[in-house]
């Protein structure tokens, strides 16, 4: 492969045997030329500076190991202690060229209810630990607040603005844009320009899907003949729910949870909920599952504001309401009548 083949590299036309040589190569020295043709490929698009930061990252942690196996000595592996900077550079840039490649020989994965493809390296994942919520800004300017034990994947382009909820729930805080932005969550997918919109995964797979405001409308992600149905439009107060297995995501309409508007503070507000339904809801952030010892005691009714997020200001709420005791064991933290 010359020169000129080099500087068509971050084209969709770039066989894998090619940029896999070119990893190969740019283990020697830097020219000129080859430093302007990477700095060009860098510039030309905001994935190609994202995927050289991150392969930039892998080698330096990997300590920037070369095999001399590729050039057919004995197969040992050494370090490389000369021009550092300039390998993981041009090194780093072939590796995320060489990724992209294989993304696009592969075809990528259809984005539901679009004609676009989506590779996922092209997905960025953002992700919570347990107990956490965290909001996080994506480049169009629009937010997604992530609950605790949350995964999404994201990717936003010129062409595309899409999140897939993995697991977990997220709140998704949509900017006005020409780009209809695109959210989903097994087979279906909500399709807004405008809103904010809740998504959940449940422990049993069940998928809930509420619109707080704006205009929303859901979707089944099969493109199948059977499920070309007209999208259902999101009503504000009343939330769609579907198997996340489901290939039509034939949906139900369920009234809104209490709580599910206030989430992102961490807190829950109830008139009446049963208490190891609110227990439940306070396990989602709870290191050590809450259990209601006593089955009379669960099915008690509990009211108000809780700070479900905080587990031992929620124990201390419940423990007061109820007058109960606060057993600690290492598989649980028990809640029982005095």
């Amino acid at each position: 492969m010359n020169d000129n083949d080099i500087a068509k590299s971050g084209s969709n036309d770039l066989r894998k045997d090619d940029a896999l040589a070119w990893s190969i190569r740019m283990r020697g020295e830097v020219t000129e030329q080859l430093q302007e043709q990477f700095e060009q490929w860098l510039a030309a698009s905001p994935r190609h500076k994202q995927a050289y930061d991150r392969y930039s990252r892998v080698i330096t942690q990997a300590e920037i190991l070369k095999s001399s196996g590729l050039t057919g000595e004995a197969n040992t592996t050494k370090l490389v202690t000369r021009p550092q900077r300039r390998w993981i550079m041009v090194g780093a840039a072939a590796a995320a060229i060489f990724v992209f490649t294989i993304t696009i020989s592969a075809g990528g994965t259809p984005i539901p209810g679009s004609d676009v493809d989506l590779s996922a390296h092209a997905a960025e994942p953002l992700a919570t630990k347990r107990g956490e919520i965290r909001s996080f800004q994506l480049e169009d300017g629009s937010t997604a607040t992530l609950d605790s034990d949350t995964r999404i994947e994201v990717s936003i382009s010129p062409g595309t603005r899409y999140v897939r909820v993995a697991q977990g729930r997220a709140r998704v805080r949509v900017v006005n844009n020409a780009r209809p932005f695109r959210l989903a969550a097994g087979q279906g997918v909500v399709t807004t320009n405008d809103g904010v919109v809740d998504v959940m995964i449940n422990d049993d797979r069940q998928v809930l899907v509420e619109l707080i405001s704006g205009k929303a409308d859901l979707a089944s992600a099969s493109r199948t003949a059977s499920a070309a149905a007209a999208p259902q439009s999101l009503r504000i107060r009343t939330a769609l729910q579907y198997r996340a297995d489901d290939q039509h995501a034939r949906s139900t309409a369920r009234p809104r949870a209490n709580s599910s508007a206030e989430w992102p503070s961490g807190w829950a507000e109830h008139r009446s909920i049963p208490l190891d339904q609110l227990v439940l809801e306070a396990n989602r952030y709870a290191s050590v599952p809450i259990i209601v010892a006593d089955p009379k005691l669960a099915k008690r009714n509990a009211a108000g504001r809780f700070k479900i997020s905080d587990t031992e200001m929620f124990l201390k709420r419940i423990a007061d309401l109820f007058d109960l005791k606060i057993h600690r064991r290492p598989d649980g933290i028990y809640l029982r009548s005095q």
